[in-house]
């Protein structure tokens, strides 16, 4: 198995950043009541950008008249919590990415990672939860920065 940056994994991730931005931009002015989706759109999308950085092809790829068929694609790391699928990056991707964060922020990306880290994991089933105080715009600019950084990264180590 060989393990790479993963533009399949990469390209779900900005999907799911879409699909929340699409109800970011209609919501006109109440997201109250998109809470939920906006929570888990912004959040899985953090957690697919942070697991295409290095991505296994179990099954890689043949050519068949000039076509790359499907392959058997999985993040090389598992898991909902942000802060716990960084940390099991290669300590190489976490340098590069967090390297990369900081030129876009100027600030550190462990911090925002720990603060949005169970995002998923709790709005997904919100009924199973006490309560819970989250940050929308925390876990959007995570989320379009995570992509951004994962993308500079993935263009200046290949």
């Amino acid at each position: 198995m060989s393990i790479r940056p993963n533009g399949h994994i990469w390209m779900a991730a900005e999907q799911f950043f879409n699909a929340a931005e699409s109800i970011w931009n209609s919501a006109e002015g109440d997201l109250s009541k998109y809470v939920y989706p906006l929570l888990v759109n912004y959040s899985f999308a953090c957690e697919l950008a942070l697991k295409s950085a290095e991505g296994k092809v179990k099954q890689p790829p043949i050519i068949e008249n000039g076509l790359i068929p499907v392959s058997t694609i999985h993040p090389a790391v598992k898991g909902h919590n942000l802060l716990s699928i960084f940390n099991k990056l290669k300590p190489e991707t976490r340098k590069g990415i967090e390297k990369e964060f900081i030129s876009i922020t100027g600030e550190n990306l462990t911090p925002l990672l720990k603060k949005c880290g169970y995002y998923f994991e709790k709005a997904r089933y919100p009924f199973e939860q006490k309560g819970g105080a989250y940050n929308l715009s925390a876990v959007r600019d995570l989320a379009k920065i995570l992509l951004d950084s994962v993308m500079a990264f993935g263009l200046k180590s290949a």
